[in-house]
This record gives C-alpha cells, sequence and structure tokens, in this order.
C-alpha cells in the first residue's frame, strides 16, 4: 500500500486498539468527538458497555474471519504461539482500507482483536497511526469477570494469561514501530485526553481536533483490591513485568519487579477461582440492586400518576355535579313553565259567560 490510503485532508489513518476492557471503547469515543471517523456500522450497547463499542463491523467481521482461519473464536481470548491473517485476505484488507480512505475524511477504526493482527495491518498500512491504550492487569480481569464472560468463567487463570499475550504483542510492535504509534495507560487518558491528543497532533502527525467529555467514573474505574493484585503477582509474575515496562513506556512510574515465593502459583490458580466467582456475584448483586432501584422509581412515579388522576377523577366528579344540578335546576324550570303554560291554556279555553258569571 502507499499513501494514497491517506484521506486527502485528514492526515493518516487512525488504529485504536489495546487487551479488551483496557478502555479502547472511551478512547474511540474521544477520537469520534475530535473528527476522526470510526465507521458508519458501528456494534451498539451491550452488557459492560453501556455507551456502545465504537467497533467497525467491517474490520470487527474480517477478524472475526481471520481468527476462524486460525481455528479460534470470534472474541479473540488467545494465547497461541502463532497467528496471523491467511494470504488470501490480504487484497480483502487492501480494498476495506482503500474504501474507508476513500470517503475523503480522518478516519480509522477500533477493536481490540487488532491487536492480534499488528503486523498484518502495519504491512497494508505503512503510513498508519497506532494508538494503544493498557489498563492494569487485575483491572481488565476483574471487569472481564464482572461480564460474566464463560470463557473465564470455565477458566479464570486464562484472562490473566490472554492480558500477557495481547500486551506482548503491542509492546514487540511499538518497539519496532516507535516513531507511529503512541502508547498511553488510560488513567492518563482520563485524567488528561487533551494532553493525550496534542500528542496525537505533534508527533503523530493527525490532524485530529479536541476531545469532548466522555468520561464516567462508574463505567471504568474500580478498587479491586491489593489482595487481587496479589493473587495476579503470585500468578502471573511476568504480567506485572510487563505492566511495569508499559508504564516506563507511556512515561509513567514503573512498579518494582515481584517475584513470588515459592508455591505461590499453585495457591493463586484456587484464588482467583474464586475471585471469578465472587466478581460474578457481585455484579449481579449490582444489577439486582439498580433493577430494585429502577422498580421502586417505576413504582414512585405510578403511585403519583394514580395520585394524579384521582385529583383528575374528583375535579370531573365535582364539574358532573355541577352539570347535574344545572340539569336539574333547568328540568324543574322547564316544569314550571310547562305548568304555567297549561294553566294560561286551561284559562283561554273556558266559555265566555263562565267570565261573565
Amino acid at each position: 500500500m502507499t499513501s494514497s490510503l491517506h484521506a486527502p485532508d485528514g492526515g493518516p489513518p487512525v488504529i485504536i486498539t489495546g487487551m479488551h476492557r483496557s478502555g479502547t471503547s472511551l478512547l474511540a469515543s474521544l477520537f469520534a468527538s475530535a473528527g476522526v471517523s470510526l465507521g458508519t456500522r458501528l456494534i451498539g450497547a451491550s452488557r459492560g458497555n453501556d455507551r456502545g463499542h465504537y467497533e467497525d463491523l467491517d474490520f470487527y467481521e474480517f477478524h472475526a474471519r481471520a481468527l476462524d482461519a486460525n481455528g479460534m473464536r470470534a472474541e479473540g481470548f488467545a494465547c497461541v504461539d502463532e497467528i496471523g491473517v491467511p494470504s488470501s485476505m490480504r487484497d480483502e484488507a487492501a480494498a476495506l482500507v482503500a474504501t474507508k480512505a476513500a470517503a475523503g475524511e480522518s478516519w480509522g477504526w477500533k477493536d481490540p482483536r487488532t491487536s492480534l493482527f499488528l503486523d498484518f495491518w502495519g504491512g497494508i498500512l505503512p503510513e498508519g497511526r497506532f494508538v494503544f491504550v493498557f489498563r492494569s492487569p487485575w483491572e481488565v480481569v476483574d471487569s472481564l469477570f464482572r461480564r460474566g464472560d464463560q470463557t473465564f468463567t470455565a477458566n479464570p487463570a486464562l484472562a490473566a494469561r490472554v492480558w500477557l499475550y495481547y500486551n506482548r504483542r503491542i509492546v514487540d510492535f511499538y518497539r519496532q514501530s516507535q516513531s507511529r504509534c503512541l502508547l498511553a495507560e488510560v488513567t492518563q487518558v482520563i485524567a488528561d485526553p487533551a494532553a493525550l491528543f496534542a500528542s496525537v497532533r505533534q508527533r503523530l502527525g493527525v490532524p485530529v481536533g479536541e476531545p469532548a467529555p466522555r468520561y464516567e467514573e462508574p463505567l471504568l474505574v474500580r478498587d479491586v483490591g491489593a489482595r487481587r493484585e496479589a493473587i495476579i503477582k503470585a500468578l502471573l509474575p511476568e504480567a506485572i513485568d510487563l505492566y511495569a515496562e508499559m508504564r516506563r513506556l507511556a512515561g509513567l512510574p514503573a512498579a518494582s519487579r515481584y517475584h513470588p515465593p515459592s508455591g505461590a502459583a499453585s495457591i493463586a490458580e484456587h484464588a482467583i477461582a474464586e475471585w471469578s466467582q465472587s466478581a460474578i456475584a457481585e455484579d449481579g448483586r449490582r444489577r439486582l440492586e439498580a433493577e430494585h432501584a429502577a422498580v421502586g422509581a417505576a413504582l414512585r412515579a405510578a403511585e403519583a400518576r394514580i395520585a394524579a388522576l384521582d385529583l383528575e377523577k374528583r375535579a370531573i366528579q365535582g364539574k358532573l355535579r355541577e352539570v347535574q344540578d344545572v340539569g336539574e335546576e333547568l328540568a324543574a324550570y322547564v316544569q314550571r313553565r310547562v305548568l304555567e303554560e297549561s294553566r294560561t291554556e286551561a284559562v283561554r279555553a273556558q266559555p265566555a259567560d263562565a267570565h261573565a258569571a
């Protein structure tokens, strides 16, 4: 591919990606608000992503077919040695990005699964700009558990291993292509989106505008507690090391490296299974509380409506009584008039000699 895939005035395409549950939807929503077209067929809202995914179905479906060709499901929860796009799909990918660029506007896409095919897309789009977002492994694992994915209910430790797999690929690509990549922790996206977008303009050369406020605290940040962080450290210390390295690459202070004691991984396997079940239960409790609150609000609204209807009923009954009173008065008046008319007619009908007598 050549620079013909630039939009005429929109600059290079922007590829937004990162591990699932890391803030990619938040980041994509900011790019959309800053003037980057992320597609016309977007995946809608769903459980765990109430504001929408900002994922272009064209790229989602392409990645789903590529994953299927590798014997994997569309979710892309991968931990395999080799994964790639079949050569037979290369022309399809080239046609897809050419169609997007032909719209003549700043464009890009967001899909966590892009992280699995970075070398492929880097070759298809040598002028592309990659913006990666990451989040601590314990927060991502907790978010995956709360969303209730059956894959992780059956194998809770897999959630941490998928985090490691995705982010290793991101770091490897970032090190090879730093001039066209930007790496940020989700905390940086939340704290100062304006600074992040200044870097997008200055470092990546993408002419984006200023992002609109999109972050809502209940949708992303949760305090999962030091105990769960310790579980990840014991289960998969290399994930902690990689997280520290990613923070360093993003210009943040790196945590110290962790070396677990002997036998800690086995204990952590049991602990993370317990964590998975408790997270699912907690999410269920929160949803029940939300439903209970919604039912309570609906009941209060119904009671208020009933009270209002009762007032309306009373007012109507009062009007009816007034109408009845008027009707009765009118009926009495008519009756009097009829009686008077009858008497007058009777008087007129009497013989003239009766008057003389």
